[in-house]
C-alpha cells in the first residue's frame, strides 16, 4: 500500500471537507477522542484553532475540491522508539483535563506494593472465568454476574498502578488459552483505557466487554479452536460464526450495554475494511471496538495458542507498530504504545552490562527506561534473590545511572522464561 500524502497544515488555513489525520499534540488534550476526522463545518474549525497551532491533513481522503498547500510531512516514517518517547509541546489553552472530561489518573503506589492485592485479584478472575465458561460449555447459560464482580476490583488495581495486574498477566501461565485471554484481554483494555483517561464507568465497559467478547467460541467445535494448522477457508467461516453466537448470549443481558454489544460485535474489524463480520472500517468502527480489538490481538500473539507461533512482547509491539495504517488505526496503535513502552512490561531483556532481567514497571517520562527485575549478573550467572533497579530514577546507585537496556532477548534465553516467574 502507498504512504499516505499528508500535508503540514496551520489551523488558520483549514477548510471543510479537509481530513485532519493528525494534531499536533495528543489528542488527549483536545475534545477529540481519537484523530481521524474529517472537518464538518466551521465550528470544528474553530475548535481546532482553540487546541492546536497546526495539524496533519491527509491529502487524499479530503475532499476533492479541497485546495491543500504545497508540502507534505514525514509522520508516517518515524521510528516505533519516536513514536513511544514522543514529546509533546505544552498545550495553549488551560483547560483542564477534567473540564475536557478526560481524567488524569497517576499511580497512588509502586507495582511492588500493589503486587499483593493484584495477586489476588487476578487468581480470583481466572477462577470466576474458569467458572463462567465452564458453566456456560455445560449448561448454556452465561453467568454475567459473575463476571461483573470480579471486574471492579480489576479496574480498582488497573487504577492504582497498572503494572501489577500486567505483570501478572505476563507471567502466569493458563491451562487454558479462553480463560487466559479473557483475563489478559480485560486488563490490557482497562490499563488502555485509563492511559486515554476515560472515566470509571468506562473502563469497567471496557473491561466487561473484553472479558466476554469470545464466549461465542463455546459453540464452536473444541478440535476446531485447537487445530494446531491453518485453518480451511471452510473452518475460518465457521469460526468467524463465533461473534453472532457470543452477540446472542449477550444482547438479553440487561447488564450488557450498547457501548459492549458494540465492542463485541465489531472488535473483529479493521481499519482497512479487511476485517469481520460487516467488514466496515474507519471511523465506522465504534471506538470502544477500536480499543478490543487491538488489546485483543496483542495478547493473541503473546500467547501460547496451538495455531501459531509464541512473539514476545518486543516482537510482537513492532509487528502490531507495522500494521498501523491498515489493520488499525495509526492514532490507537500509537497511544497503545505509550501503554506497553518500547520494551512490554514482561519482556526479557539484557543491559549494557551483560545482566539480564523482566521489564517489571514502564517510566511514562522515559520509555526506554523502565523498571527491571535483575535474574541474573553481568556473567549471566542466575542470582539467589532477585534485584530490582529503576534505569530512570536510582542514578543515587553506584553506576547505576550507566545502565541501559541494549537488546530484548526470546524467551528461554539463558534459561529464562519470564512467563515461568510468578513472584
Amino acid at each position: 500500500m502507498e504512504p499516505q500524502k499528508k500535508a503540514k497544515v496551520s489551523t488558520k488555513d483549514l477548510q471543510v471537507g479537509m481530513y485532519v489525520a493528525h494534531l499536533d499534540r495528543p489528542w488527549t488534550e483536545t475534545p477529540f477522542l481519537f484523530q481521524g476526522f474529517f472537518i464538518r463545518n466551521q465550528d470544528e474549525i474553530e475548535e481546532l484553532q482553540r487546541h492546536c497551532q497546526f495539524v496533519y491533513v491527509d491529502i487524499e481522503q479530503s475532499d476533492k475540491d479541497v485546495t491543500h498547500p504545497k508540502g507534505s510531512s514525514d509522520w508516517d516514517n518515524r521510528t516505533i522508539t519516536q513514536v513511544t518517547s514522543l514529546r509533546y509541546p505544552t498545550p495553549r489553552n488551560t483547560t483542564t483535563a477534567r473540564q475536557r472530561n478526560r481524567t488524569v489518573y497517576v499511580n497512588l503506589q509502586p507495582v511492588e506494593q500493589e503486587l499483593t492485592t493484584a495477586k489476588m485479584v487476578h487468581e480470583d478472575a481466572n477462577k470466576s472465568v474458569m467458572t463462567l465458561i465452564t458453566k456456560l460449555e455445560t449448561d448454556g447459560q452465561l453467568d454475567v454476574e459473575l463476571a461483573k464482580e470480579i471486574i471492579q476490583p480489576m479496574v480498582e488495581s488497573v487504577l492504582r498502578n497498572p503494572d501489577a495486574m500486567i505483570w501478572l498477566s505476563r507471567m502466569k501461565k493458563h491451562d487454558s488459552y479462553i480463560y487466559h485471554h479473557s483475563v489478559c484481554a480485560s486488563v490490557w483494555g482497562i490499563a488502555f483505557g485509563r492511559h486515554l483517561g476515560l472515566d470509571k464507568q468506562a473502563l469497567y465497559e471496557i473491561g466487561l466487554g473484553c472479558m466476554l467478547f469470545d464466549v461465542g467460541k463455546t459453540r464452536l467445535p473444541h478440535e476446531l479452536l485447537m487445530k494446531p494448522v491453518k485453518l480451511s477457508a471452510m473452518e475460518w467461516h465457521v469460526m468467524r460464526n463465533h461473534v453472532d453466537y457470543s452477540i446472542a448470549l449477550l444482547e438479553n443481558s440487561k447488564d450488557i450495554t450498547p457501548r459492549i454489544l458494540g465492542m463485541v460485535r465489531s472488535h473483529h474489524e479493521r481499519f482497512d475494511g479487511s476485517g469481520y463480520p460487516e467488514g466496515i472500517k474507519s471511523n465506522q468502527i465504534p471506538t470502544f471496538a477500536k480499543i478490543a480489538g487491538l488489546v485483543d490481538c496483542y495478547d493473541a500473539i503473546t500467547s501460547p495458542r496451538p495455531y501459531a507461533r509464541l512473539r514476545s512482547p518486543y516482537e510482537a509491539v513492532r509487528e502490531i507498530y507495522t500494521w498501523r495504517g491498515t489493520l488499525f488505526q495509526p492514532e490507537v496503535v500509537e497511544q497503545f504504545m505509550q501503554v506497553v513502552g518500547v520494551f512490554p512490561t514482561g519482556s526479557l531483556v539484557e543491559l549494557n552490562n551483560g545482566a539480564v532481567g523482566v521489564v517489571i514497571a514502564q517510566n511514562d517520562v522515559r520509555r526506554l527506561k523502565p523498571r527491571v527485575m535483575l535474574i541474573t549478573d553481568e556473567k549471566k550467572q542466575h542470582l539467589k534473590q532477585f534485584q530490582t533497579i529503576d534505569l530512570m530514577f536510582d542514578s543515587h546507585l553506584k553506576g547505576i545511572d550507566k545502565l541501559w537496556i541494549v537488546k530484548a532477548l526470546e524467551p528461554g534465553a539463558y534459561g529464562i522464561d519470564p512467563q515461568e516467574l510468578y513472584i
